[in-house]
């Protein structure tokens, strides 16, 4: 940077909706529910290169019930990150949950805090937040400027 540039600023979002085309499987599996049934899946946060230009994509919701809607298995061209939070303080490794993923062809059952690599191109996902007994942060990190995976989800 030369000298008299102007330093990039930081950017600060609140953002909690999502762009047109992604998760379209969480309206899907809302479908016939009834309009008064609580939501267990609390946005808190969502950025990409849509919501901040030049960001890439990472998202973070709390999840207080199960979920019976499974996020279909999917691939990405860049590595993900997941991370799973238990919200218990006396003991933040007990997840406090059992949450079942695939990650190429292998279904895993997470019940302790973790944050799981995915590797660009390893399909992964059948995510399915089985049983809920106390609140799970749950974050999602792409190195990609937008959430885009093959098939869409």
């Amino acid at each position: 940077m030369s000298e008299g540039e102007a330093r990039p600023k930081a950017v600060f979002s609140t953002n909690v909706k999502l762009p047109p085309g992604v998760h379209g499987f969480e309206a899907e599996g809302s479908a016939g529910k009834p309009a008064e049934a609580p939501d267990p899946i609390h946005r808190v946060i969502y950025m990409d290169d849509r919501v901040v230009p030049g960001s890439f994509y990472v998202e973070a919701v709390w999840v207080t019930g199960s979920v019976p809607t499974v996020h279909p298995v999917h691939r990405h061209d860049h590595d993900e990150i997941l991370g799973f939070v238990g919200s218990d303080m006396a003991d933040p490794s007990e997840l406090g949950a059992e949450i079942d993923l695939i990650v190429d062809g292998v279904k895993t059952t997470i019940t302790k805090t973790c944050f799981v690599h995915v590797p660009a191109g390893v399909e992964h996902g059948g995510l399915c937040f089985r049983k809920i007994d106390r609140p799970v942060f749950q974050i999602a990190m792409l190195r990609q400027d937008k959430f885009e995976s093959e098939p869409p989800t």
